[in-house]
Formats: C-alpha cells, structure tokens, sequence
C-alpha cells in the first residue's frame, strides 16, 4: 500500500469529494468556511454516483473491492446521501430500469463533471495500490472516451505516490501538486492568495456556462464561410477579420468548397460541425442514434458561451446557422425525435434575444423573445402539444417580464407597465400550486395546527403545538416556497415601480414601492441583495422627487442589507451595483450640504 489513508468529506456546494481539512472545495473553488452553515446542496453526492454510473455501470461492486480505509469509507457513506430536491419530490429506485439505463448509450452527450471524474480515477488508482490488475477493467468504450487508459492510470498513480513525499500542499484545498509548483493543479490558487470562482459560471441573467470549444467554433466559422461561397456570398470580404481572427486563410475556404462540391456531386450527405467529444462517441460506437440534435445543440451552447466571452460577431453568426439548420436539418434516427425540434429552436431563439439585447438591439430582442414560444406543427408523439402548452402557461410569468424589460429599455412605457401586471396577474394564479402536495400543512399555513400535532384544549389552548419531525421538515420546504413566491413578486414590483418613475408618475411609483417594501421586509437569507435593492429604488424615487431625509435613510438601509450579502453570484457586479448606491448616497448629503460625510462614500 503507497497511497496515503487521507480522511475525506463532501464538499457542501458541489458535493465533490475533497480533503477533510480543505477550506476551499477543489472542484467548484467555493470558500468552505464562509457556507459551513448553509443548506445541503440541491443535488447530493449520490447524484454523483449516479453519473459516474453511467460511465461504469458496476460502480457499486468496485466500491466493494477497495480495501477498508477512510476513502472506501466515504464513498459507501455518500451512496444513500441525497440532497434536498429528492426530499422535495421522493421516488422508488427501480434497480432494472437504472442498470438498463446505465448500460446504454443514452445521455453520454456531455462528458462528466471532474466531481465524478474524479471518483472514478480515485477509486482506480486505490484498486490499483490494493494490487488489483485494473487493466482489463478499463478495456471499455465508455472509458477509452474518458482517455481512463492503463497507461495514464498508472502515470497519475506514480505521480500520485511521488507527490506524497515531494509535492507542494495547498494550504486552501489540501491537494498536492508538483515541488516547483507555482499554481496549485487542483483548485487554482498561487498557494498565497485563495482561489477565485469562476464569476463566469454564475453571471446575472446569463445562459450556458461551459468552456468555449475553439475547435468546434473554428470548424463552424469554417462552414458558415463555405455556404457563403457556395450561395454567391462575399465571404472573402464580409468575413475576412473574422477569419483571420480565428487562424482561417482564404486557401482553407476554398479547399472546403472543393470537398462540399464533391459531396453534392455525389450526393452523399453534409455534416454539421461537430465536437471531439461527439465525434468520439461516434468512433466508439457511443453515439444514442441523435447526432444531428446533439449537434444543433452544441452549436447553440457554443453560440451562447461566445455570448458569455463578449464574442459577439461570432456569436450572432454560429446562432443564426444554428437557427437555420433547426428548421430542416435531420436531427437524427429515433423515432419521434422530430418533437424535440421546437425545445431545440426555443433554445436558440433564447441565446439570439439575449445577444440582441447585449449589444443594445433592443426591437431584434424583443423579436427573438417573442419567437420562443410560438408552437409549431402538431407533435408527433400523443400528449406532448398539451404538455408543451402547459410548461408555456407555466412560464407565463417570465415571459412577460423579459417582454417588459425589453419594451421598458425601449420607452415603451404604457407596454411595459401592462405586461408586468400582466405577469403580477400570473403570478397571483400559480400562487397555490406550489403547495398542493402539502395540503396536510394548509391549515398551518393559515394559523392552524395540523391534525397530527398535538393539540391542546381548554385553559392550555394558548399553548402552542407540538410539531413532529416530519411535519416541521414539510413546514420548512412550504416556507421555502412562500419566500420564492414573495421574492419573485417583490422583483416585478420594484421593476413596475421603476417604470412609473421613468414616466415620471412619482405618486404611482410610491405606492408601489410602499407595498413592495412592505413584502420585502418578509424575507431573510438568502435574500439580502433583493431587499437592497428596492431600499435603493425607494431612495432614488425620492432624490428625483428632493425628499433628501428620506432618499438618505432608504440609501443607508440599502447599503446596510447590501453588507451582509458574503457570498454574491458575481463578485464584480455586485461592487458595481454597491459602488452605485454608494454614490448615489454621496449625491444625497451633498444635497443637504453634508459634503465631509458624503467624501465617506463616493466611490472613484
């Protein structure tokens, strides 16, 4: 045995495997310490056994084969350790149907997560110090598509073992890395300052969060230029920077056209552009019978990563291709697939609106918006138009709020002002719904105990109940969702407010925001920055109006809920967002001729 008997947990945010002495998770870069009191995560390490599974559908019996110590320890502990979202809607495991499941080919168009990556590395290399032969085991598609070869396997092993006695230990992660080291090969960190999280991952209104897949991109702007030249389009001069930009020459083109000819001559069938990881599923016989809807979909994921990296030239030119070859292209072999063609177009129709709005195109955003929910033909498989219009009737609400937000960024008031009533009058609809599989509870909710609580009679009636385990656990996850609720709510308020203070209805926007301010003062964590938010409204409502005692004091109380958000989704727009305010803050004593103070809080 060389490798060490280290003690592990599971990090709470992602539910990655790391040391037990990590104060920042390796995998999601997530500071330990500062979420230690949090909630479990959504989805808990089973859901990563889960995944893992579907690369080695014998998980299980491998686990079986470890030798005991602390890593064969942790692992049999996060098998049964759920999250909360299969507290929230409980199922029955059926054995048959998830070996049936793992062992096939379907949803193996994304590669895993390094959480699950990792576990089946670790549990290799820990087979392997038992002195199992673990070569045989790795002779598999699925894993020949993971590059989980004997030779890598036992490189990372020695490496492994070296790095025990010679490596540099991180002091944020716990991992090891090599002596020279400058950036720990784990999470990130220069070993001095602590990891950053990759903002990216987490941006306000954002689609799509994964690496852009600059091959895929170049083989795409490749394409595009090539359909150009084969319709009569001036490729050469309306996409040359673009080209170049990304290491395509003229003489590429052209020996693309002369490839594309050749295949129309013959009639023989176009690809799409298609990623490494498709193209190696293909290669080992792992592809489920979809290329063609994997494909569009890389392509629109791509486009919205571009998005994402301020690409937007290239962004708008992969999504319109997308867009085009969603309306005919095959999406593949299965039976029924051709359903799937309008979620896919949705999709893409999503990314465009956004790119329209990011570089200010406000009516194309509107547009693209609008396209999203049309239906299209009758779909093939029986029941799902109903339950596509259902999940449309469901999403009733957003949609009015983004089709707001555009008319709003338009001065498109009077529109603006109807849709976010419309969606208030939505939202005032699906209120209840939430809460249909804890009837049990309604009487609490309305100030009566349950019947399976105590209830006390007579002179004891002011008692309160005694509540159950399992009836408190259901209460939580009803008072979860009124706070959802309440804090969707308060966000459209506060936008119809700031409509009304644009229009310059001062008294309208008031009253709203009296209301909104009055549900905001209902929520706690996590929603701090909400509540912020409309102080900050209420305080510029009445800087406009020369209210300046009043627009300090709801400044001041912004600032306040602003301080105790510790962990915001986007750091930099965050300081933005309080820099702001702080600002707007200086310009309020200024006004009242309080100019040493108001220096506290101008912000460069």
């Amino acid at each position: 045995m060389k490798l060490e008997d280290r003690k592990y947990k599971w990090c709470h945010r992602c539910s990655g495997c790391i040391d037990d002495a990590a104060i920042y998770c390796r995998f999601c870069r997530n500071d330990l310490l500062l979420g230690e009191q949090r909630k479990d995560p959504f989805f808990g390490p089973e859901s990563k056994f889960d995944a893992a599974r579907r690369w080695v559908p014998s998980l299980n019996s491998l686990i079986e084969m470890l030798p005991d110590n602390n890593f064969k320890k942790q692992l049999l502990d996060g098998l049964h350790m759920r999250g909360r979202m299969p507290t929230m809607a409980a199922y029955e495991r059926d054995e048959e149907s998830e070996r049936q499941f793992n062992e096939s080919n379907v949803g193996l168009e994304r590669p895993p997560m390094e959480q699950e990556r990792s576990l089946l590395r670790d549990i290799f290399l820990h087979l392997k110090d038992s002195g199992i032969n673990i070569e045989q085991m790795l002779d598999t598609p699925k894993l020949r598509v993971l590059k989980f070869t004997k030779e890598e396997l036992d490189k990372a092993y020695d490496i492994r073992v070296k790095r025990q006695t010679e490596g540099k230990e991180c002091k944020y992660c716990r991992e090891k890395s090599a002596a020279d080291a400058t950036v720990c090969e784990f999470c990130k960190s220069n070993f001095v300052d602590p990891p950053k999280r990759e903002a990216r991952r987490f941006r306000k209104n954002s689609i799509g969060f994964f690496p852009l897949d600059k091959s895929l991109l170049k083989e795409t702007l490749l394409h595009i230029a090539i359909n150009r030249a084969l319709t009569g389009g001036a490729w050469r001069t309306e996409l040359a920077d673009i080209l170049s930009k990304h290491d395509i020459c003229n003489a590429d083109v052209e020996e693309g056209i002369k490839k594309r000819q050749f295949l129309i001559e013959e009639d023989m069938a176009v690809e799409l552009p298609m990623s490494e990881w498709q193209r190696s599923l293909m290669f080992e016989g792992l592809d489920d019978g979809m290329d063609g809807y994997h494909a569009i979909h890389n392509l629109i994921e791509m486009g919205q990563t571009c998005l994402q990296e301020e690409f937007h030239e290239e962004a708008e030119l992969v999504l319109n291709f997308a867009m085009a070859v969603a309306e005919t292209h095959p999406l593949g072999n299965v039976q029924g697939l051709d359903a799937m063609r309008e979620p896919l177009k949705t999709s893409g129709w999503m990314a465009l609106s956004q790119l329209y709005e990011t570089t200010g195109r406000y009516a194309e955003a509107e547009e693209a918006h609008a396209k999203m929910f049309q239906i299209g033909p009758a779909m093939a498989i029986p029941g799902l138009e109903e339950v596509m219009k259902a999940t449309m009737e469901l999403l009733s609400p957003q949609r009015s709020i983004r089709q707001a937000d555009l008319c709003f960024k338009q001065d498109k008031f009077d529109e603006a002002i109807d849709l976010y009533k419309k969606a208030l009058t939505a939202l005032d609809k699906q209120e209840n719904k939430p809460f249909v599989g804890f009837s049990k509870m309604a009487g609490l909710v309305q100030g009566e105990p349950p019947s399976s609580m105590t209830t006390p009679t007579g002179e004891d009636f002011d008692v309160p109940p005694k509540i159950s385990g399992n009836d408190q656990k259901q209460l939580n996850e009803v008072s979860d969702l009124v706070l959802v609720s309440t804090a969707h709510r308060v966000g459209v308020m506060k936008k119809l407010a700031e409509v009304y203070m644009a229009k310059k209805d001062y008294s309208t926007a008031t009253l709203i925001l009296d209301d909104s301010l009055e549900l905001a003062e209902q929520l706690n964590a996590p929603y701090q920055a909400l509540v912020a938010d409309v102080c900050d409204t209420f305080g510029r409502l009445n800087l406009m109006q020369e209210n300046y005692a009043d627009a300090e004091a709801h400044l001041r109380r912004a600032l306040e809920f602003y301080s105790t958000v510790k962990d915001p989704m986007d750091p930099d727009e965050f300081d933005n967002i309080v820099n702001a305010t702080s600002n707007c803050l200086a310009d309020c004593l200024e006004k009242q001729g309080k100019k040493d103070e108001s220096v506290k809080y101008r912000k460069s």
